[in-house]
């Protein structure tokens, strides 16, 4: 996967976020740096996923009802616009190797 198409992902992917962001550019700002978060979560995996949700929480003081919001746009419409093999192929780019269920980790 070279990086032309890469980005052409990563733009699909926080698009969602385009009607959120588009009142302000405070907005933009932080619809960026939520895409950006989401996507190094979602090639990370499940286990990044649920600390970045975390993190949007207690250090991004959203409330329940924004989280909500997000998770849904996230999980519905900006996740599924990568295919497995797609996914795959941005953690093997990447080099994230992921812990399979039972493994211990590294150490």
């Amino acid at each position: 996967m070279d990086q032309a198409e890469v980005q052409a992902l990563i733009r699909q992917f926080a698009a969602p976020l385009g009607d959120y962001a588009a009142t302000s550019a405070a907005r933009t700002e932080g619809a960026e740096m939520l895409a950006r978060a989401l996507w190094t979560a979602m090639i990370a995996g499940p286990e990044m996923e649920e600390a970045t949700w975390k993190v949007f929480k207690t250090t991004g003081r959203l409330d329940d009802e924004s989280l909500q919001i997000i998770q849904r746009l996230y999980f519905d419409q900006m996740k599924p616009v990568l295919t497995e093999e797609q996914l795959a192929a941005l953690r093997e780019r990447y080099g994230v190797r992921r812990q399979e269920q039972g493994e211990s980790p590294p150490g």
